[in-house]
This record gives structure tokens, sequence and C-alpha cells, in this order.
């Protein structure tokens, strides 16, 4: 009789330890790949900052027409959210870079030529005209401008007008960007200024990270529970305040002292948990309603007096 399988066996029970998975160590032989990186001197790397948001596949076809290339591009999904394009012409390829920053879905896409590098991190670099806000008029100077564009990133260009300050640096995508800075002067002076991203899309405007919303902040989904059950608790409590002052002004009444009338008290919803009747609740829901003079329909229908 053949012996009987188990159900891991089967592949329907937890694998054991022993056939738990590992990466594998490969050592690179030498190699002369000097062909090859002169090759792939032509190519542009991308990275989307969403891959949630933004498929590769339709990413391909779509950027060159937005980059209205006149030569052919070869584009492939290279994984882990990158890509490449290999273009025939130089002139091109700089264009492209020299245009950006990129956007595809609504979320930006980092663009840099292709370097023979191993990081995981690479491609990062995005480059941005960044305008310069709140700078005091008599600092509109070029080594200061520079020096602002030199302390964001790595600088690439700068104008400096009468009427504007801004700087194109490259910066690291993978990092929130920097939207304020502080200038300390040698007089001992402080200014904050404020940096203005051109061209920028979709990101979370608090941490101002490029790869997520605020409600997708992995952050946000720790706090979430913590912060319903302080809002549900600041909200029964000026429930009950509410209630307990609307008791009050009702027997306290808007005229006349409260020991010279007989009052009638609108039944309020009960606090020990216990349902009320349908129609005392629809009473006390259209009694508890007030005017902007914060009187009640009951008061206005008595002349202001709470019966």
């Amino acid at each position: 009789m053949p012996r009987r399988l188990s159900r891991e066996e089967k592949g329907k029970g937890p694998m054991s330890e022993d056939k738990e998975t590992h990466i594998k160590r490969i050592k690179a032989p030498s190699v002369d790949n000097s062909a090859l990186i002169k090759e792939n001197a032509k190519t542009l790397i991308g990275r989307v900052t969403n891959p949630h948001e933004q498929r590769i596949w339709a990413l391909i076809p779509a950027l060159p027409r937005k980059w209205h290339l006149l030569g052919r591009a070869t584009g492939s999904d290279l994984g882990n959210g990158c890509f490449q394009f290999r273009s025939e012409k130089e002139e091109e390829l700089q264009r492209v870079l020299d245009n950006g920053p990129y956007h595809f879905a609504y979320w930006m896409v980092i663009i840099q030529r292709w370097e023979p590098v191993i990081s995981t991190t690479f491609p990062s670099q995005i480059s941005f005209w960044i305008r310069i806000k709140g700078l005091p008029l008599h600092f509109w100077l070029e080594d200061m401008v520079c020096k602002i564009g030199k302390d964001l990133g790595t600088l690439l260009d700068h104008e400096l007008t009468k009427t504007t300050t801004r700087v194109k640096v490259l910066v690291d995508g993978l990092k929130p960007l920097i939207k304020e800075a502080i200038i300390e002067f040698d007089s001992g002076e402080e200014s904050l200024i404020y940096l203005e991203y051109e061209k920028l899309e979709n990101h979370y405007s608090s941490f101002y990270s490029l790869s997520h919303l605020k409600k997708d902040c992995p952050t946000n989904s720790r706090e979430t529970p913590q912060a319903e059950q302080l809002q549900d608790k600041e909200t029964s409590k000026h429930r009950e305040v509410s209630y307990s002052e609307m008791e009050e002004e009702c027997h306290r009444g808007r005229q006349g002292a409260p020991e010279q009338r007989s009052r009638k008290v609108t039944p309020l919803p009960p606090r020990d948990g216990r349902s009320m009747p349908t129609k005392d609740l629809k009473a006390a829901a259209f009694h508890e309603r007030i005017d902007r003079q914060g009187t009640s329909p009951l008061e206005r229908k008595n002349g202001g007096k709470c019966t």
C-alpha cells in the first residue's frame, strides 16, 4: 500500500522550517563590460514616485509622446518601479533632461541619464525650478541666490531679476522636499523664506513627500484609531454639556424669576443607553433646534418664555 502524503507535502499546510526559501548569493565573474557601458551612454533611467497609481505599462508609450521625440526611443520596464528609454540622438536626450520635471497620472516621474552605478536608490535626482519667496529685497544678490540653490541640492541654473528670484536645482526625489528655510545673516538677524516648486504635482503637503498623499501615509494609519477615539470622547463630552445647558436654560427661561412660573421640560434622550419612543425622539429633536438668537421654537411660540 503506497504511503499517504502529509498535508505539507500536498501543499495544504504551512511549510516546515527546513523548506523556507533563502536568498542565494552569487559571486560575479570578472568581465569586460566597457562595450555595454558605451552602448548604454544614450539611455535615460526613470522611476515612478507612486507605483500604486503609476503603471509602467501605460507610462512607457505615453512619455515619448509628451517629449515630442523625432528619433526612435525604445522603452522597457526594469522592475521595482523603474524603467529605461534608449534614444538614438544625444541632442534629444539632453533636451528631455533640460525640459523636466515630468509627471504621469498626476504624480512626479524621476528621470536621469544612465550611469554605471549599482544602487537601489538610483535614479533619485529630479530637477525643479524653485521660486524663492520672502527673501529681503536688499539681499536679492547673485551670491545669495546661488548659495540658497547649492544648499538645496545641485545647482543647475538661476534667475535673478527685479521681480523674480529662482533657482534650478537637482534634488533627491526620494526624500521630503524642503519648502521652508531660515536665512541667517552676519548681523545676527534671521529671515524665513518659502520655496515654491514649479510643475509640482501630487504630494503629501504636510511631510512634502512625492510618494503618497496624506490619506495613504503609513504614519497616519497608525495614529488614526487613537485620534478617532479622542474625537469620539470630545464629541460625547460636548453632547452631554449641550444637553445640560439646554435643560438648565429651559428651566431658567428668558424672562422673570424661575420660581414665579410653572415649567415643563422637553424630554431629552436618555443617557443610560435605553431607547426612547420614536414620537418622543422627534419632539425632543424639534425642540432642541434654535435660531440665530438662541431661541427654540417652543420659546418663540410662547413669546420668548419656556413653559
